[in-house]
């Protein structure tokens, strides 16, 4: 019984579980053995109850974190990509705008120092949260990640 309360309440699941639910057993069995001399069948009951409860919380935790994980990954992901997305946006706006300012074509390329740094429309190249980098294209063409494509809608 101690070791099924401690597997409970000191969160020790099955270390103290299964030891809880095999003493239990044992001491059941020899308690039916005595043929009445022995008592104690009620502690037995409770070890045995409280050790296949801790066991059973693990299982339980395990099934939560089975599902619960793939949905942390996924909310991740999408969280990545709407940053991408957003980065893709301003730079976007900062083609176009450095286009504009500078009389260049909708063909005209611009390079990073013409869109990031003091002074310029974008203070530092804004980074891909999932590890990608972005190629700025022309000014007619999204710029493209290396990880997402490209993404930004165009209006």
């Amino acid at each position: 019984m101690i070791l099924g309360i401690a597997s409970i309440v000191m969160c020790l699941g099955p270390l103290a579980g299964i030891p809880a639910v095999i003493m239990g057993h044992m001491a059941n069995s020899d308690i039916r053995k005595s043929g009445g001399l022995v008592g104690g069948s009620g502690m037995a009951i409770a070890g045995l109850v409280t050790g296949y409860f801790s066991i059973f919380m693990i299982v339980v935790w395990g099934l939560l974190a089975a599902v619960a994980i793939p949905n942390f990954v996924k909310a991740r992901q999408q969280a990545q990509f709407n940053a991408c997305r957003l980065n893709q946006a301003a730079i976007q706006s900062a083609k176009e705008l450095w286009a504009k300012e500078n009389e260049k074509s909708d063909d005209a390329v611009p390079v990073d120092s013409d869109l990031f740094g003091p002074g310029k429309n974008i203070s530092e190249k804004p980074q891909c949260p999932a590890g990608g980098s972005f190629l700025l294209n022309s000014v007619k063409e999204n710029p493209s990640c290396t990880v997402h494509g490209s993404i930004v809608q165009r209006e």
